[in-house]
């Protein structure tokens, strides 16, 4: 009977094989069977050369085997150039550090980058390196990201073969993949006038009349003991025979609510021109002009699932900044399968947010939504949302619309 060990260590033997070590195998095989059947002269030489070739395959895999041993314990970390913006090409960076003492000369390295993201055709995510004993060897590409809350699809494929291409193992790295947050870029806000208002008052809005140092020249009046000697105008004093001051137009501080609704039709589209890649472009813009003007303002990001994110009040010249990082960190792209909440829940939980973080006093609110794209929810939205309109805060609809392709 025969040992069912020897088995075992025959498919141990062969396990790492590559197609080219099981082809060179079977000739060894094949020449040694037919030095061994053959009488004639040529007998000691196939006898030979099988046995060459077995040698050479055995000594290639003890090569092999620690090679394969140091592969196991090579350590990898990622290095990714921050802050990431979308459409903004990045350099991503595989560092791969050998604390061993068996060098690998052929290593693949084959990373798998979010599935949104696109890599240059110049410098794939892909890559045959040398990694010396003690040494540390990078492989870099460049992708474009999109904005949003992103994780590395992988696993990272690590792949190490002999000098003849005999053997071959493959390590999977799945853990401590990258999470990076891509911020949206910015627009320009055309026009030097504000683009929103500063006073509002129950017939409409208007702009604020302080005296005092303001922004845009208003009108001319008569000096009062109690105004600036530096508001002063000397030539319109001399033509008129009085003292006369200028009045400024000068801006007050908002409060402003930025409601982002990441609805699972808001992310349909072609990548790079979907309605929430402008939606989160128009929440970045407003911001960062808001923080310009010294405005408080506040972002609201609700997504598919109807979980309602808050920022806290931001105010002052890095506020833009930090609504971008908002934006990036809870922003995440629906797998196919995420279902919608429904409607009358969404604006309804939308609205009891907002009742319920808004401090008294008039807030700008800013809806930013294309509403599922059926006019029923624009109407369901309105009902609830008018329970703001009730305590005097005043609710903007913004509906992003994209370039419609055939």
């Amino acid at each position: 009977m025969i040992d069912s060990g020897i088995f075992e260590r025959i498919s141990e033997f062969i396990a790492p094989l590559t197609p080219r070590g099981h082809a060179i195998l079977f000739l060894s095989a094949s020449l040694l069977a037919a030095g061994l059947l053959s009488g004639s002269n040529a007998a000691p030489k196939l006898l030979a050369a099988g046995a060459a070739l077995f040698l050479l395959i055995v000594v290639e895999r003890e090569i092999f085997l620690a090679r394969a041993a140091a592969l196991s314990r090579v350590k990898v970390r990622w290095a990714i150039e921050h802050p990431l913006v979308e459409g903004r090409r990045v350099t991503v960076k595989i560092i791969l550090e050998n604390p061993g003492l068996i060098p690998i000369e052929h290593l693949e390295v084959y990373d798998t980058p979010p599935r949104l993201f696109r890599w240059d055709k110049s410098t794939p995510p892909r890559a045959v390196v040398v990694l010396p004993a003690l040494g540390v060897t990078e492989v870099s590409y460049s992708v474009i990201p999109v904005v949003g809350k992103h994780e590395w699809v992988g696993p990272l494929r690590l792949i190490v073969e002999d000098l003849f291409g005999f053997f071959r193992a493959e390590r999977l790295i799945e853990a401590e993949l990258p999470i990076v947050n891509v911020q949206p870029r910015t627009l320009d806000i055309p026009g030097r006038r504000s683009a929103l208002p500063t006073v509002l008052q129950p017939g409409g809005v208007t702009r604020l009349r302080r005296r005092g140092i303001g922004t845009e020249f208003m009108e001319l009046r008569e000096y009062s003991p109690d105004d600036d000697i530096r508001l002063v105008d000397w030539k319109a004093s001399a033509r008129t025979g009085r003292l006369m001051v200028k009045v400024f137009e000068q801006e007050s501080v908002l409060r402003v609510a930025i409601v982002l609704d990441a609805l699972t039709t808001m992310f349909r589209g072609v990548l790079g021109e979907t309605k929430i890649e402008y939606a989160a472009r128009l929440v970045a813009s407003l911001s960062e002009y808001l923080a310009r003007r010294g405005d408080t303002f506040r972002i609201y990001l609700v997504d598919p699932q109807g979980t309602v994110y808050a920022s806290p009040w931001l105010h002052g010249r890095a506020s833009g900044s930090a609504a971008r990082r908002f934006v990036a960190e809870k922003l995440a792209w629906p797998q196919a399968d995420e279902a919608t909440q429904p409607p009358q829940a969404r604006a309804e939980a939308i609205a009891s947010v907002l009742l319920r973080t808004l401090p008294r006093g008039k807030t700008i609110v800013f809806l930013i939504s294309d509403f599922g794209e059926e006019e029923e929810t624009v109407v369901i939205y309105a009902y609830a949302l008018a329970r703001l309109q009730a305590l005097r805060h005043e609710v903007y609809a913004v509906s992003p619309l994209t370039t419609l392709f055939e």
